[in-house]
């Protein structure tokens, strides 16, 4: 019954590739504590006590947080892996549902990306091991401090520009085009929540507009009743879901879900190049049997 519900809801195409993964209640993979503490001072990070720890996600990414100390009030200090991030009051804290998009999204050398709704800087900088041309973005103020912050703190100046603060692509020069865009910004999980609708929306109708030929974006959006939603934004702006990854955990209603979207015109024109390319070898095939 709980596949059956999933799949009546989203009504996606037969050329998506869906993979539905379900963990149970098992407890969270251990980060060291002393480990993060001992990292903390070297990277000059307030030294942090308890914290939070985020479900196990089943990934290769590991996220613990570290709440701020009275010795440092400020900060407090969130570890994704070995890769320690500051992060004030007032910034969103990257979630179960950031550290599944970042295991998910796929970023080749070479390729240039934009980062929209960066936050504290965790998805830039993790595509910064992989590309020299990235542009993060974010509508508040100090979620952009706090990303030029961490920038600065990993050296990576020269391959991350933090914009300054702008609504969606307001920050983007209009003929700026990108290989990967990724956006990870809050969505619609109850009828309290649902102005956030207006802002994918209008994300859906502009994204397009700064792709580059056969450009990939990476979407995240953890809430399984949103996935039709989904599907008929992409449908009205010219773009197909190419996969869909869920992880849904049982003890809660929300589910990290990366889309990967393409534009459908991209598409078509690779499902052309591959029918002509087909073809062609249908017909050597032919003239060496005929020999």
């Amino acid at each position: 019954m709980f596949f059956d519900n999933i799949f009546r809801k989203m009504l996606l195409p037969s050329s998506v590739v869906i993979a539905v993964l379900i963990n149970g209640c098992e407890p969270p993979q251990q980060i060291n504590q002393s480990s993060a503490q001992q990292l903390a001072p070297q990277a000059g990070i307030p030294k942090a006590k308890g914290g939070l720890r985020a479900p196990s996600t089943e990934t290769a990414y590991a996220l613990e947080y570290f709440e701020p100390t009275p010795e440092n009030p400020e900060y407090g200090t969130l570890m994704v892996n070995d890769h320690a991030f500051l992060v004030p009051e007032g910034v969103p804290r990257p979630s179960i549902q950031s550290v599944y998009l970042l295991s998910h999204w796929e970023i080749k050398q070479g390729e240039s990306v934009l980062d929209i709704g960066t936050g504290s800087g965790v998805q830039s900088i993790f595509a910064a091991e992989i590309s020299d041309h990235i542009v993060a973005t974010d509508i508040s103020a100090k979620a952009v401090e706090t990303a030029k912050l961490n920038v600065q703190r990993f050296g990576l100046q020269d391959k991350i520009d933090v914009r300054s603060p702008g609504d969606l692509f307001a920050p983007v020069k209009p003929d700026e085009r990108f290989d990967v865009i990724l956006f990870n910004i809050d969505y619609p999980s109850n009828q309290y929540t649902q102005f956030w609708w207006e802002i994918h929306e209008r994300f859906f109708a502009q994204v397009r507009q700064h792709l580059k030929p056969n450009g990939r974006i990476y979407y995240q959006i953890g809430y399984i009743d949103n996935i039709p939603r989904v599907k008929a934004m992409a449908d009205k702006n010219g773009l197909r879901i190419m996969r869909l990854r869920m992880d849904e955990r049982l003890i809660f209603r929300r589910a990290p879900i990366v889309f990967l979207l393409q534009s459908e015109a991209d598409v078509r024109e690779q499902l052309r190049r591959k029918d002509i390319a087909y073809e062609r070898q249908i017909e050597a095939d032919k003239r060496r049997t005929d020999r």
